[in-house]
């Protein structure tokens, strides 16, 4: 999860949290390009608000708490999403 899928090489959170799927990372080590799995990208912004209207209407948080809630789940599955090699 946080390491390269060709060399082993670990990717720290801070490189990994500044993947996008149209920019790509080059692996320290070995130089192969590296991104991450479009569909988990594009899922967490379902997965945000969906966060917020469930704590907010059926867990009872205020709406900072919810937002705080929502923020946290974001950052961590961006974070720990698997990266892949890119094939050319």
């Amino acid at each position: 999860m946080f390491k390269c899928p060709n060399c082993g090489a670990s990717v720290s959170i801070k490189e990994k949290s500044k993947l996008h799927p149209s920019k790509h990372m080059p692996c320290k080590q070995c130089a192969q390009v590296l991104k991450p799995f479009t569909i988990y990208y594009y899922s967490l912004f379902f997965i945000a608000p969906f966060t917020v209207s469930i704590s907010m209407n059926y867990a009872g948080f205020s709406t900072l708490g919810a937002m705080v809630l929502s923020f946290t789940l974001f950052y961590v599955l961006l974070v720990c999403q698997p990266i892949k090699k890119v094939t050319q």
